[in-house]
């Protein structure tokens, strides 16, 4: 499709030239914090070649909750995601906290590098969202050094980026121009649109902005949102400027349960979003695009564990183990059996939309989820137990879908073995 004119803050910009960064496939944190953290802050001294990128790196951390960050605090017990945020112009992360403040103490480690410089050309010739891309990897690579943060930086669920104005710009770039793939959540606020989205970036997007933003043009942040696939979100102040909102309360709100739904998993937060976002003064838009039209989801709940069937760490990555885990409501707990037409049935991961595989015919094969094909080996036939409940024998193999060893713990792997009928190969088919 042939690209319209971009929407310029200034009348001088420079052309960008593509980034891709490899990511793994998206899991989430676990478990989502109940109880919000003090904030503590580290200061780095980073460099991406000749340009400095002074960062505030803000955390959660030990203490009472509340209050102003706290330069080197101790770190709170625990492992959290990674959730950058880019000021706009003339501003900084000290005049951001409005937003920081809640991410890191919701349990999100908040990267905030300060651009005293920032400049237009930087933002349209991608430099900003290449230094974004640079913090990104400098925090993560923090987990494994000798810093007070190592070992409490989750590395492997991906990252999430937000930011304001020329920052919201430059996180709006890092989905669409100089793409980074390791990002699985954004949130551009008062941004304009900075080209087509990448289909390197499968990301759950959050727009915030004023109706009446006389700075960044409302109609360019709606094209951007137009134009990428669910899910997606758009928060509108009613009348509301380029920063009117950041006094108003629904925007940290609902910016942080979109955060704590894209990368903790957490559906209470995704739950929550339309009374955070609804008043008299905002418009709330929610495309989820998770569950097509008459679509019926199941939990498979082991008979003998009481357990249900979960793909491990609600990863996206082909692969990944099928085990037992208790009910945690998630999405990497339900399953779609889609028929084949001859008697069998492909069972689906909803958060991912990956079928169940079994490796080999052998028993004690590992089941994992696969990319959906024509293999045998994805097929499964359904023996009825009565009362909702059923065994799954796979068509390539012959054997039962099974609890392997009929553990009870926590994490068990589920393989295969021969049918016999026991109650870690019967599972119940609930409705979700």
């Amino acid at each position: 499709m042939q690209r319209r004119t971009v929407l310029k803050l200034a009348t001088t910009a420079a052309a960008g030239t593509g980034l891709s960064l490899l990511g793994a496939g998206q899991g989430y944190a676990d478990p989502a914090p109940a109880t919000p953290f003090a904030v503590g802050v580290r200061q780095y001294s980073w460099t991406r070649g000749s340009r400095q990128i002074t960062t505030y790196v803000y955390y959660p951390a030990t203490g009472t909750p509340g209050g102003s960050p706290v330069t080197n605090a101790p770190v709170a017990p625990g492992v959290f995601p990674v959730y950058n945020f880019t000021h706009g112009y003339s501003s900084s992360p000290q005049n951001s906290l409005f937003v920081i403040r809640p991410l890191a103490a919701a349990g999100f480690i908040v990267p905030a590098p300060y651009f005293p410089n920032i400049n237009i050309n930087d933002v349209y010739n991608g430099n900003m969202s290449m230094d974004v891309s640079e913090v990104l990897t400098r925090t993560l690579a923090l987990n494994t050094s000798s810093d007070a943060l190592a070992g409490h930086i989750n590395t492997g669920i991906g990252v999430g980026v937000s930011g304001h104005s020329m920052g919201g710009m430059t996180t709006h770039g890092l989905l669409t121009a100089w793409p980074d793939s390791r990002i699985v959540s954004a949130n551009p606020q008062s941004c304009v649109d900075m080209g087509n989205p990448s289909t390197s970036v499968h990301a759950k997007v959050l727009f915030v902005h004023g109706d009446k933003d006389t700075t960044c043009a409302y109609s360019s942040a709606r094209q951007a949102y137009s134009e990428l696939p669910a899910p997606r979100g758009f928060l509108t102040f009613v009348g509301g400027s380029h920063t009117s909102f950041w006094s108003d309360t629904k925007f940290p709100n609902t910016v942080v349960d979109w955060a704590r739904w894209s990368m903790y998993g957490d559906t209470t937060a995704r739950d929550r979003l339309a009374g955070d976002a609804t008043s008299s003064s905002t418009r709330w838009e929610f495309v989820d695009g998770s569950t097509p039209p008459g679509t019926t989801y199941y939990n498979l709940v082991a008979q003998h564990s009481g357990k249900l069937a979960d793909i491990n760490s609600a990863s996206t990555s082909a692969g990944a183990l099928l085990i037992q885990w208790p009910s945690t409501g998630r999405t990497n707990q339900q399953f779609e059996f889609a028929d084949t037409g001859d008697g069998y049935v492909r069972v689906k991961a909803r958060h991912s939309g990956l079928v169940l595989q079994v490796a080999g015919n052998s028993s004690g094969a590992d089941v994992t989820q696969q990319p959906v094909g024509t293999a045998a080996s994805q097929q499964w036939r359904l023996v009825d137990q009565g009362s909702g409940v059923i065994s799954l024998i796979n068509r390539q193999s012959g054997l039962a879908l099974d609890v392997w060893e009929a553990s009870t713990a926590d994490g068990a792997r589920i393989s295969q073995y021969a049918y016999n009928g026991n109650a870690n190969q019967r599972f119940a088919r609930r409705a979700v």
